[in-house]
């Protein structure tokens, strides 16, 4: 009698060793890893985008200004152009309590297409609830959202928009002019790291479309104009204060908000 022979079957759910299994096992893992680093890499950069635009504690204190339009006279009217006032407080980092090094106003003329930009010392005098402070002891007490509105008042200046930096940025904004929202995190971490701003990513692309277009070196920089805050006691004695106080006309006309009438 013949002997039948089994037939064998291969398990189609059981790997077959081969001499390149291993080697496809690696390169699975490391096209895993590729993309977990991606989509890690694209949500950091995202959420380091999201923390430093859009600060509600700063466009809170933008709508929190008062009507700070200065009265036509004086031999100077309100300019027809089309301004965007942006304020530039530089610290020394932006944790809370860090000293106020430098405050910067910057004017965008969008008719002209010109610019200027005018330092504001942190010595300045200020009012709060009826009672005298300087910039810098403001801002140190209670943050950079605490100074738009007194400054604002004192300066007789409607800010657009605020950025809170630690060193000079605007040239690296500028630099930021032909990128897009969606490269913004990736082409601009550097200086996301260094500032907090009310502007929006398409907003901060918009400024730096303008600063671009202006050219840096056409800014015409200035310093405010101020004066030293005096006193007069009974007997008729003047005194400074300590405090100096802001040229409000001259300051507007240096930002190009006051124009000599005609």
């Amino acid at each position: 009698m013949a002997v039948r022979q089994r037939e064998r079957f291969e398990r189609i759910d059981v790997p077959r060793e081969t001499p390149y299994r291993n080697v496809i096992g690696g390169v699975v893992c490391a096209v895993v890893l590729v993309i977990a680093a991606i989509v890690v890499g694209a949500v950091w950069n995202r959420v380091q985008l999201e923390s430093r635009l859009g600060d509600t504690g700063l466009t809170g204190a933008l709508e929190g200004q008062g009507a700070t339009g200065l009265a036509e006279g004086g031999g100077y009217v309100a300019s027809a152009d089309e301004h965007t006032t942006v304020l530039f407080l530089t610290a020394q980092s932006l944790d809370a309590g860090a000293a106020l090094d430098e405050a910067r106003v910057l004017s965008l003329n969008t008719t002209q297409g010109t610019a200027a930009l005018v330092s504001i010392s942190p010595t300045v005098r200020l009012t709060v609830d009826d009672a005298p402070t300087t910039l810098a002891d403001l801002y140190a007490a209670q943050g950079s959202a605490a100074c738009v509105a007194p400054l604002a008042a004192a300066a007789g200046v409607t800010f657009d928009h605020v950025v809170v930096a630690t060193g000079d940025v605007i040239e690296e904004a500028a630099a930021l002019s032909g990128s897009d929202v969606s490269t913004l995190a990736a082409s601009a971490s550097d200086l996301l790291s260094k500032i907090r701003t009310d502007m929006d990513p398409q907003e901060l692309l918009s400024l730096a479309e303008a600063l671009s277009s202006v050219g840096l070196a056409n800014l015409a920089v200035s310093e405010a104009p101020t004066q030293a805050e005096t006193v007069t006691d009974e007997s008729g004695a003047v005194s400074e204060t300590g405090h100096v106080l802001l040229d409000a006309v001259q300051l507007n006309v240096a930002l190009g908000l006051l124009v000599p009438a005609a």
